[in-house]
């Protein structure tokens, strides 16, 4: 009896090719992320500068329930804050 396999034999893990969905800091810090651009682990340390994501979806950085002044207001306020950190 000859028996000729042509199923390949490797029985190693195959790992899924999918991306991070937390930001970098959380990811890295192995912490609780809420997703939120920027998220309120990095707005609480004061990294709202450094929270960046694998995949940075436009779609998903802006909420339309918030008006553009109210956001570029917020933005404002965060850059003045890391401002004053670096003095």
């Amino acid at each position: 009896m000859d028996f000729d396999f042509s199923i390949d034999m490797d029985h190693r893990k195959r790992r899924r090719n999918r991306t991070t969905q937390s930001c970098l800091n959380c990811h890295t810090s192995k912490r609780k992320c809420d997703r939120k651009r920027p998220c309120q682990r990095c707005i609480q340390l004061g990294l709202t500068g450094l929270c960046v994501y694998e995949v940075d979806d436009p779609a998903l950085r802006d909420d339309p329930t918030i008006d553009e002044p109210t956001r570029l207001r917020n933005r404002i306020a965060e850059l003045e804050s890391l401002v004053r950190e670096l003095r």
